[in-house]
């Protein structure tokens, strides 16, 4: 979830600490990072102004539930692909290529969006050689575009977004897909959309007036 651009940079550095999240994930501000060493998963975040560095309870609720999809994928078979919609930050997309993800793609409408995450990419060690395994494949554009299915779908966006896109979005689906960004009075609106859309809810969470689940498609 984006956040309010701040007037100055020290404003919202000074306020954003690393945080660890699931069972092997550490959000990492790129100003601490080296600061502690920690066998998790480190994901080195540079927010940018306008964007979150992954602390708010969307994107940690999010990052839970992403852990939790891709060691189920991981068990059911090899590699999988995965897709990040709306990838801001391109902390979701970073935290699934540390999980074990495969082929995986961040798509953004913003520009500015893919410009942060190609940043982040290059701070998380995953734009290092033309090797296709060794990186993060983003794309401006809606999920309308994507002509493909994922093992793993992640989106983090508001819920009359998440409500207008459902369709497209279930059409990416061929394993597990990740909501957050839900706010609580849409709710249960979101999730009968989606459990329209033939996905079973696997399990959600709540937090801070925020919600976020897990569907499979199978």
């Amino acid at each position: 979830m984006r956040r309010p651009a701040r007037a100055k940079r020290e404003g919202w550095t000074g306020k954003v600490r690393s945080l660890d999240v699931g069972e092997n994930l550490r959000l990492v501000p790129y100003w601490e990072r080296g600061l502690q060493k920690t066998r998790r998963h480190e994901l080195i975040i540079d927010p940018g102004p306008s964007f979150g560095a992954g602390d708010h309870p969307t994107t940690v609720m999010a990052l839970e539930l992403l852990e939790r999809a891709v060691a189920e994928a991981l068990a059911r078979g090899s590699s999988p692909s995965m897709l990040d919609v709306g990838t801001g930050t391109g902390v979701l997309a970073i935290a699934g290529r540390a999980l074990g993800t495969g082929f995986t793609v961040g798509l953004d409408i913003d520009g500015a969006a893919i410009f942060t995450a190609r940043h982040n990419l290059h701070l998380n060690g995953l734009t290092r050689g033309a090797a296709e395994e060794a990186s993060v494949h983003l794309f401006i554009g809606g999920v309308e575009a994507v002509g493909g299915t994922f093992t793993v779908v992640a989106a983090n966006l508001a819920a009359p977004t998440l409500l207008r896109v459902s369709r497209p979005l279930r059409s990416c689906v061929a394993g597990l897909l990740v909501l957050s960004g839900i706010a609580e009075a849409m709710a249960e609106e979101v999730l009968e959309a989606y459990r329209s859309a033939g996905l079973a809810l696997r399990s959600s969470l709540h937090r801070d007036g925020w919600n976020a689940a897990l569907f499979d498609a199978k």
